[in-house]
């Protein structure tokens, strides 16, 4: 689950300068808030992001190559079995969609 932004802002470690034209320049405490804010909504948005939508990086590293789906349907087409079907039914189960 995502972390509150608080949480992230907690974890993270205030900048205290900037570097503007090649010359270092100490931040405000306006400037080093608003930073972490941005730095915090940025992890946060990357967090929902990889909840939503992780399973799919999951399931691409989960499945078999092409090659080898090809493969296995041509054998269950020679054979009469489903294991591509199977395959592919184990790996959507392992790596659900969220709801």
């Amino acid at each position: 689950m995502a972390q509150s932004l608080e949480e992230i802002k907690a974890s993270l470690t205030p900048p205290t300068h900037d570097n503007i034209n090649g010359v270092q320049v100490e931040l405000s405490a306006e400037e080093v808030e608003a930073t972490l804010n941005t730095w915090a909504e940025n992890e946060r948005t990357r967090q929902l992001d990889e909840e939503a939508n992780g399973y799919k990086t999951d399931r691409q590293s989960a499945y078999a190559s092409i090659q080898d789906q090809l493969d296995m349907m041509y054998w269950d087409n020679v054979n009469g079995t489903t294991v591509w079907k199977d395959h592919i039914a184990q790996v959507k189960s392992d790596n659900p969609k969220p709801a």
